[in-house]
């Protein structure tokens, strides 16, 4: 490895780092707006090296924004200037700005129709605009990163900055575990009233369990890809033992729509690539890390909460929503009568059901954004909900009725063109690229995410979709070669 090299791909990284550490010593305001300026001047500056801040900044968002909410939009600015910075770059050379693949152009059109329904139906501008940037800020990554070009050193810090990222959450989780929410985390956290069932699953400083765990997902795929770029030696050990670490904390969010995923990611991978060893690898991972991490830190959890008052005090803050996760056993009662019953009266079955609803109403476009279940309609309201009897401010939990509701029959037609078109371009190449199949693997496992989470808002994971895709697209179509 050329460490002159390494070293300075490093520095903007670690000026980040820092200037975003110093937001937190001195959580002041204009701190923060300081800081997020200079980062924004940075990236236009350094468009690629910025962007590997990133990495570190979306998966610890909620995080530094408890602390200091005037750093929300670092990531914003980071990713527009970098943006900036293209467009500057392709001012020689028009027509490669309007270059898209065809879901790329599926995916635009669908924002236009969810913000013109959305006028349509009395939406006020701010709302809109929140809700095109929840859609489509990650989404620029992929505009950049096929513009930028990547290096194999560039890989490798992609690689090595996840897996730090990955560590300090893992570290800050079992931390969290042990002392029943009480250690390492913001003081409103801390006070934050959990039901039973939530109270033994991990957040993370992702601040919520199902985030932490897809994120632990890609962070554990990548960590394994890392391994196979370095030479055998002890460093292996070191990242065997990361992978059972993650696969513990991983197993401790109890997030069961991402064990589903992973488990049909994996199924559709071994499938296409006759790769046994793998799944047996994965299996013995996830077994050790029952073994060693998800048991010794559950028993440990239990006793230090009967025999000390570590963490047992009243939590005086806000209680977490009611809904549809409030069973005691996560595991053993997903289908029960009880669960049902609650999915169909305030969880995600009503929501399915009041989305179609409405839907019937507006069949051909929607509602349009910020009108049912989005980031929008959950920070401003919805100005349907009190003709449709919804009587707070609901958050989908399901992409697909979501975009059913708020597009219609255009905005289905369109997001299954974005979607299917990926799926399409990824399978075109699985015989010439060894990247294709997992990413194949990973998509269909992201569809079914879809039925559980507003995934395509989630800002971790579609940054590192979108990372990806634009390096599978760099590498398989030769735009750039990928060079040392």
């Amino acid at each position: 490895m050329n460490l002159s090299i390494f070293n300075e791909q490093w520095k903007v990284v670690g000026v980040g780092v820092i200037l975003l550490i110093l937001a937190l010593v001195l959580p002041l305001s204009i701190i923060a707006y300081i800081v997020t300026v200079i980062l924004g001047v940075l990236a236009f500056i350094k468009p690629k090296e910025s962007m590997f801040l990133l990495l570190f900044y979306f998966p610890l968002r909620s995080f530094l924004v408890e602390i200091n909410p005037s750093l929300k939009l670092v990531g914003d600015l980071i990713i527009v200037a970098a943006f900036l910075r293209v467009l500057w770059n392709s001012r020689t050379n028009p027509k490669s700005i309007v270059q898209f693949e065809k879901f790329e152009w599926a995916f635009i059109a669908f924002l236009v129709v969810g913000a013109i329904s959305a006028f349509i139906t009395g939406v006020s501008l701010g709302a809109i605009v929140f809700q095109l940037r929840a859609f489509a800020i990650t989404f620029l990554i992929l505009y950049v990163v096929k513009r930028l070009g990547i290096t194999k050193q560039d890989i490798k810090m992609f690689l090595w900055s996840t897996f730090i990222v990955a560590m300090i959450l893992v570290v800050q989780g079992l931390v969290e575990k042990l002392s029943m929410r009480s250690a390492w985390m913001p003081e409103f956290w801390i006070n934050r009233s959990l039901s039973p069932n939530n109270k033994v699953r991990i957040y993370g400083l992702i601040n919520n369990p199902n985030v932490l765990a897809v994120f632990l997902t890609i962070a554990a795929m990548l960590t394994v890809y890392l391994k196979m770029l370095l030479p055998k030696n002890k460093v292996q050990w070191l990242l065997n033992l990361a992978l059972v670490l993650m696969s513990g904390v991983w197993v401790l969010t109890y997030s069961r729509g991402t064990w589903i995923a992973f488990a049909i990611g994996l199924a559709i991978y071994v499938l296409f690539t006759r790769n046994w060893k793998f799944m047996v690898k994965t299996g013995v991972v996830i077994g050790l890390s029952i073994i060693f991490v998800m048991i010794p830190a559950t028993n440990v959890a239990n006793w230090i909460s009967d025999n000390t008052q570590i963490g047992n005090f009243p939590r005086t803050g806000p209680a977490e929503e009611v809904g549809f996760e409030v069973e005691k056993n996560r595991i053993t009662e997903t289908f029960n009568k009880s669960t049902l019953e609650k999915s169909m009266t305030t969880g995600r079955l009503y929501i399915v059901s009041k989305g179609f609803e409405i839907f019937k109403d507006y069949p051909i476009i929607g509602t349009g954004f910020a009108t049912f279940g989005d980031s929008a309609s959950k920070s401003y309201s919805s100005p349907i909900y009190k003709d449709y009897e919804i009587g707070y401010d609901i958050y989908a939990d399901n992409q697909y009725i979501q975009i059913i509701t708020q597009t219609g029959v255009v905005g289905v037609l369109l997001f299954a063109v974005f979607l299917l078109g990926m799926l399409i371009m990824f399978w075109k190449y699985r015989k010439t690229s060894p990247y294709a199949i997992p990413m194949v693997a990973g998509l269909i496992a992201v569809f079914w995410c879809g039925l559980i989470y507003n995934i395509w808002e989630d800002k971790t994971f579609t940054m590192y979709f979108y990372f990806l895709t634009g390096a599978f697209l760099l590498v398989v179509t030769k735009k750039e070669r990928v060079t040392e």
